[in-house]
């Protein structure tokens, strides 16, 4: 990845590497992020125990998450542990490591269809990308959505490469779809009350397109379903106001509460 080529890990960063050579006594490893620099790990720093063959924690090919412990740049040398990363940190390092490949393969679909290189590319936006948002990655996420769309524009991205962003990101990444509920609290003290009470929520219903069932008196369930999260919390809520609104003209009352 082209974020840190020509640059050197700090102390106490975590890294992502490829173990390229073992000897008895260490190990070496490729960082993806570092343009393949080699770090070492010594066999003191592989295990929180007492290691009697390196070969047992690692292997030739295999990826890993390290810990800097030193970096040296006159001797071109960088210290690695293994030992002194959690699980939970090495996991996440991972993840955010895979989605910065998304990233990039989603960065050349950009490219491509604008007929550029990568390195064009990269000098115009993709880097600014990643000092804006910390990975390319979150970027083709918030394109996705009518908010993110415009926080990429108000962050200087010229909309002309925001629309293509988006179009990639609408090829390549599946939106989750999300349900948001609510509790919708009606009363309305009219003889026909309930028949009032039914009527309103039957156009909400089909206003919103939102999912209302009964619960008990005078409660009712409101659930949407929808790929915009942030949309649709705004959508459900403009709906149970409307819908309280509603009764009120019949001199009832109504609460609403998200779940």
């Amino acid at each position: 990845m082209p974020k840190k080529l020509s640059e050197w890990p700090e102390r106490g960063e975590l890294v992502i590497g490829t173990v390229v050579r073992v000897n008895p006594y260490s190990a070496f490893i490729s960082l993806e992020e570092y343009g393949k620099k080699e770090g070492m790990i010594h066999i003191s720093e592989v295990a929180g125990k007492w290691v009697r063959d390196i070969r047992d924690f690692v292997k030739v090919g295999q990826k890993v998450v390290s810990l800097v412990m030193y970096v040296d740049r006159e001797k071109n040398h960088i210290s690695l542990s293994l030992k002194r990363v959690k699980k939970y940190d090495a996991e996440e390092k991972m993840r955010e490591y895979k989605r910065e490949l998304k990233g990039e393969k989603m960065l050349a679909q950009v490219a491509r269809k604008l007929n550029m290189n990568m390195n064009d590319v990269y000098n115009d936006i993709g880097f600014k990308l990643q000092d804006i948002f910390g990975e390319t990655f979150k970027a083709f996420q918030m394109s996705m959505t009518p908010q993110g769309y415009d926080l990429l524009v108000r962050k200087g991205i010229s909309e002309d490469w925001v629309k293509t962003i988006k179009a990639v990101a609408e090829e390549q990444m599946e939106v989750k779809e999300v349900s948001i509920k609510g509790v919708i609290e009606l009363k309305c003290f009219k003889p026909d009350g309930v028949e009032i009470i039914k009527k309103i929520l039957k156009d909400a219903k089909e206003k919103y397109e939102l999912d209302i069932k009964y619960i008990s008196a005078p409660r009712y369930s409101i659930a949407l379903k929808t790929k915009d999260a942030k949309g649709g919390e705004k959508k459900i809520k403009e709906a149970s106001e409307e819908i309280i609104k509603n009764i009120e003209k019949f001199d009832g009352e109504g609460s609403f509460k998200v779940e």
